[in-house]
């Protein structure tokens, strides 16, 4: 009914594509943004507050740059950017990992806006300060695994399984991505029947496997210290009874059909209309997987390995090849299971699953960044006998042709919002300078 009344929220690909294409996030879909999100969390979808969180506090300052600043271009893209950077520093409690995911999440292969990237941490490591302590919680990590050492010794061989484990991983994701085609054929494209018919699904499969249900984030805590009650669920063993979850004894079997059974409910609750983020979904069923991979008996190597080390490994690879956010999640993951020592793992698993899933993005509006691609700028120099030399930092644009001494070139581009555009006459003139707007090209004559 919300997107009946207010229309389409967006989603994470449409928050990439502007900051992409618009250098900010319209604020226009913030109030169903908000309210989708806010019905998917309360009734149980698997999807959490990261992507309406990136979505919100991205719009919200670009409003204020563009309404109140006035800022444009480059600049405006900024405010949009330290937006995002604080909402997911502040929601993943990790200053340096949740700025780094919003800046990574935007590329299929690495952070590129890296001019933002100082002010980007300090301003989420501001905001994290300030949200904790208006709220309370403390800071450190949110997981207890029962079975791991407060401390653990770790080795090349440690690294060498998280390699592996990326590889278990990346094939994990590549199931996901199936899962979600299979599933996009079936969807209905009208609001009310999609939203109704994904909560039934969703109803369903939460009262069979309570485990699944939310977005995660404390259900890992479950797994992890399984004597613990699943939060939020009431009866606390699903229609199987009052007592916990399988009194708190999960199988290697039914660790791989949670691990299997989040992921569809992640595609079931996106494809339904509703809105939320599949990171801690991601962490959800990665971290199953992984716990079901340890808990296998006579499983070689793995016997007396911290539960913590495969299923952060798995996590971390499985997240990476989805998001392709390898060094934020490596980050985030080693926080908040509060062992250090699995960081190097971690990223090695997230580094192997990224470069295997490279071919099969998931986040189609991942990409480059435009202005700081390698264009060829000796187009035909050895015809014409000349090349055209651009003073570094004041050019940007296409050079779509290179003039002779007689002639005039073009600079423009699509994409460039009030850029200056500078070259040295060969008059002696002095410079000459013009704004590039995506509607008008710039031709500057004699350019040497």
């Amino acid at each position: 009914m919300t997107q009946r009344v207010l229309g389409s929220p967006g989603d994470l690909p449409d928050t990439v594509r502007d900051i992409h294409e618009k250098g900010y996030i319209s604020i226009s879909k913030a109030p169903s943004m908000f309210l989708c999100s806010t019905f998917s969390i309360a009734a149980g979808g698997s999807l959490g507050p990261e992507a309406p969180l990136l979505a919100l506090c991205g719009a919200s300052c670009s409003w204020f740059g563009r309404r109140v600043l006035l800022y444009k271009g480059q600049k405006l893209r900024n405010c949009a950017l330290l937006g995002m950077t604080a909402g997911l520093a502040a929601f993943f409690g990790v200053a340096l990992g949740g700025s780094l995911f919003a800046l990574e999440v935007l590329h299929r292969s690495g952070m590129q806006f890296y001019e933002v990237a100082t002010y980007a941490v300090a301003t989420g490591a501001l905001c994290l300060v300030v949200f904790r302590a208006l709220s309370g919680l403390p800071f450190g990590a949110i997981w207890e695994f029962t079975q791991a050492a407060p401390h653990f010794h770790v080795d090349f061989r440690h690294v060498i399984l998280g390699a592996a484990v990326g590889v278990v991983a990346a094939a994990f994701a590549l199931l996901f991505m199936v899962i979600h085609r299979v599933l996009g054929k079936v969807e209905h494209h009208t609001p009310v029947r999609s939203g109704a018919l994904g909560g039934l699904v969703i109803g369903i499969v939460g009262v069979l496997l309570p485990p699944v249900m939310f977005w995660g984030e404390f259900e890992i805590g479950t797994l992890a210290t399984p004597s613990s009650a699943l939060p939020h669920i009431w009866p606390k063993g699903g229609v199987w009874g009052l007592e916990p979850f399988q009194q708190g004894h999960y199988t290697p079997v039914l660790l791989l059909v949670i691990a299997v059974v989040k992921l569809i409910t992640v595609s079931v609750t996106v494809l339904s209309g509703f809105r939320g983020g599949f990171i801690f979904p991601l962490f959800l069923a990665g971290t199953s997987l992984g716990l079901a991979i340890t808990h296998v008996p006579s499983m070689p190597f793995l016997q007396g390995l911290p539960d913590v080390m495969v299923a952060m490994t798995m996590a971390a690879g499985l997240n990476t090849a989805i998001t392709r956010t390898p060094f934020a999640t490596s980050l985030i993951l080693t926080a908040l299971s509060g062992h250090p020592e699995v960081a190097v793992p971690c990223l090695a698993s997230a580094l192997v699953a990224l470069f295997l899933t490279l071919p099969f993005p998931f986040i189609l509006s991942q990409r480059d960044r435009r202005d700081i691609t390698i264009k060829d700028m000796e187009l035909e120099a050895e015809a014409i006998g000349q090349t055209v030399p651009i003073h570094q930092g004041t050019f940007s644009g296409r050079v779509q042709e290179v003039a002779d001494e007689s002639d005039s070139y073009v600079v423009s581009d699509s994409h460039v919002h009030n850029w200056v555009i500078s070259g040295q006459l060969t008059n002696g003139n002095g410079h000459v300078d013009a704004p590039a707007t995506p509607e008008q090209g710039v031709v500057i004559s004699g350019v040497q």
